[in-house]
């Protein structure tokens, strides 16, 4: 009896299946992400509603836009490689899509943003519904994540904090000396109304 109670009790421990230590390494990584992008949303993103650079002259002029052309002013803005994976659409709503790779999957991320137009002529994106694939995650936390992987132009500033998309019109590129910024930005009229001008060293 003495024999059976040793032989049971230096019986060697079953070893865990590589599946076992996969799934938990794999479940560790998406919770230190999650948890990584809830700090992020957390931080203050420092965001200038700066003046615009047309000169205080009679020599401005109104740009009036449909959402076709907005939309093709937008796909030139943002013809850059990094930005691939990313576009917006201007449609019923404002739209930012696209795709992302992470642990081998392929996500699709949908953003729905409502404009709004600053007095200085800038633009105020505010998202209103966002999702990863079919991940019901928090839209700041959503935002810190595209924030992370989407490779912005300079004068696009993501703030997951407020959950919001600012656009600074100040820092778009000067087109033959000329500057714009946003006056009407009316998704339900199709109207679309932006000031252009000599910038201030143009005068």
């Amino acid at each position: 009896m003495a024999n059976q109670t040793l032989t049971r009790g230096s019986q060697p421990r079953q070893k865990k299946s590589p599946w076992f230590w996969a799934f938990w390494t794999l479940l560790g990584i998406i919770i230190i992400t999650l948890l990584g992008s809830g700090f992020v949303a957390t931080q203050a993103v420092k965001v200038t509603d700066s003046q615009s650079k047309i000169a205080s002259t009679d020599a401005t002029f109104d740009v009036t836009l449909n959402k076709k052309q907005v939309n093709a002013l937008v796909a030139y803005y943002l013809n850059d490689s990094r930005t691939s994976n990313y576009q917006f659409r201007v449609e019923d709503n404002i739209m930012m899509y696209g795709s992302s790779k992470f642990l081998g999957q392929t996500f699709k991320i949908g953003m729905i943003l409502s404009p709004e137009v600053t007095k200085n002529g800038n633009i105020i994106l505010t998202a209103k519904k966002m999702a990863i694939g079919n991940l019901p995650l928090p839209i700041s936390t959503v935002m810190s994540y595209v924030r992370t992987n989407y490779h912005a132009p300079k004068f696009v500033t993501i703030n997951p904090s407020k959950q919001q998309i600012f656009v600074d019109m100040t820092k778009l590129p000067v087109v033959k000396g000329m500057s714009f910024r946003a006056k009407i930005i009316d998704l339900k009229t199709d109207q679309f109304v932006f000031q252009g001008g000599l910038v201030h060293d143009q005068k």
